[in-house]
C-alpha cells in the first residue's frame, strides 16, 4: 500500500504541467481529428480504418520517446534526480509515476478514436488490438530516447533531441504510408525502424494487412527492446554514482 502511495505521489507530482501547459491536451486532440479527416481524404472508409490502430501506436511511440524522456532527462539536468533517489522511491516507482502523470496528455486523443471507430463500424477489434501493444510501444520509445537523452552530460534544451528524434522515426519512414511506396532496398530495411514494425504488426493483427511478413517485424521489435533496454540499464543508475 506504501508503494502504492509514493506512486500515486509521484503522479500528482507530475501533473503540475496541466495547470500551465493545459494546450498541449487541446492540441493533441486537434491533431487526433487532423490524421482521420486527413486520412478520410486521401482514401475514404478503408484508410481511416488502417490509420486509427496506426496513429494509437504512433502516439505512445512518441509519448515514450518525448514526453516521459523529456521529464527523466529534465530531471537530471535539473537535479531532481538526486532528490528522488534519496526518497524512498524505488525506480519503478519513480518511472510508474511518471507515465502516470503524463498519461492526461495522450489519453484524450487516444479516447476519442473510440468513439470514432465504433461510429465507422470498426468494431472494439481494432482498438483494442492497437491498446494492447501500446505499452510496448511506450517502453519502447522511452527506451531508444533516455538511451541517448541520459548520455548527454551538459545541460541542454532536451526536446532539441527528443523531438526530432519522434519526427525522424515516424514521418520519415513508412508508417502513416505504406512501404511499398518505398522501393528496394529501402523498403526491407525500413522494418528495421521500431515504430515501422510495430505499424505492420498492429495491422496485421488488427485488420489482416501487412507488408513485411510479421515475424520479421516481431524480431526487430525483440532486437530494440533488448539493445535499447540494455543501453538505457547502463546509464541509469538508481542510487549512489
Amino acid at each position: 500500500m506504501r508503494a502504492l502511495w509514493r506512486v500515486l505521489g509521484v503522479a500528482l507530482f507530475y501533473t503540475a504541467w496541466i495547470k500551465r501547459q493545459w494546450m498541449w491536451i487541446v492540441q493533441s486532440i486537434m491533431s487526433t481529428v487532423g490524421i482521420v479527416m486527413l486520412a478520410y481524404g486521401w482514401g475514404g472508409h478503408d484508410i481511416v480504418k488502417t490509420a486509427i490502430p496506426v496513429y494509437i501506436i504512433i502516439t505512445t511511440w512518441s509519448f515514450g520517446a518525448n514526453l516521459v524522456a523529456q521529464m527523466v532527462g529534465y530531471d537530471r539536468v535539473s537535479r531532481e534526480w538526486e532528490r528522488m533517489v534519496a526518497s524512498q522511491l524505488t525506480l519503478f516507482e519513480y518511472f510508474t509515476g511518471i507515465v502516470l502523470g503524463a498519461l492526461p496528455f495522450v489519453l484524450p486523443s487516444i479516447a476519442l478514436l473510440v468513439p470514432i471507430a465504433t461510429a465507422w463500424g470498426f468494431g472494439l477489434k481494432l482498438i483494442t488490438i492497437a491498446l494492447l501493444l501500446s505499452p510496448l510501444s511506450m517502453a519502447l520509445g522511452t527506451f531508444l530516447s533516455l538511451s541517448i537523452v541520459l548520455r548527454i552530460r551538459n545541460p541542454m534544451n532536451i526536446s532539441a533531441v527528443t523531438n526530432p528524434l519522434v519526427t525522424a522515426t515516424t514521418f520519415l519512414p513508412p508508417v502513416l504510408y505504406p512501404p511499398t511506396v518505398l522501393p528496394e532496398p529501402l523498403r526491407s530495411i525500413s522494418i528495421a525502424v521500431p515504430p515501422v514494425a510495430l505499424a505492420e504488426i498492429t495491422k496485421a493483427l488488427s485488420i489482416g494487412v501487412s507488408t513485411t511478413p510479421i515475424h520479421i517485424s516481431i524480431a526487430s521489435v525483440i532486437a530494440w527492446l533488448v539493445t535499447t533496454g540494455i543501453a538505457t540499464l547502463r546509464v541509469l543508475k538508481w542510487g549512489l554514482e
